[in-house]
């Protein structure tokens, strides 16, 4: 009995709220991408606390390590060395410095592109255009 003026009333106030519905969609879109990119943003703030943390730890792990090796008077050993400024040359002996390293350590020496140059043995230095098979490991 009534549904015609029912439809016709609901068509009206569709009428009137179609304009307000229609610039409402953009907006919901951009409150979404909104809503994502500081999502986006927390997640990567929280990353980087996480890793700056992590970095710190590490920092102060090895200021204990370097803390206890300096009290116990035990030093770090390696077994090469590599001569900063310095190019392979037959005409120029590097002499690096020996007493670095402990007499029963052999240390190989490297140029600044990498190449052998020779080694340091019970704290003398053989060079390889002096001493056959100095580089020879």
């Amino acid at each position: 009995m009534y549904r015609k003026q029912i439809a016709l009333s609901f068509a009206g106030l569709f009428i009137c709220a179609a304009p307000a519905l229609i610039s409402l969609t953009p907006k919901i879109g951009a409150y979404v991408q909104a809503e994502r990119l500081k999502a986006e943003t927390q997640l990567k703030a929280e990353n980087l606390r996480a890793t700056e943390e992590f970095e710190r730890s590490r920092i102060k792990q090895r200021a204990l390590t370097s803390d206890e090796l300096y009290r116990s008077g035990v030093a770090p050993s390696a077994t090469r060395l590599r001569m900063r400024r310095y190019i392979d040359n037959p005409n120029h002996d590097p002499k690096p410095d020996t007493t670095g390293w402990s007499t029963d350590e052999v240390v190989t020496v490297y140029d600044s592109t990498g190449k052998c140059i020779g080694r340091i043995e019970n704290n003398q230095w053989f060079w390889k255009y002096r001493v056959n098979n100095a580089c020879n490991n």
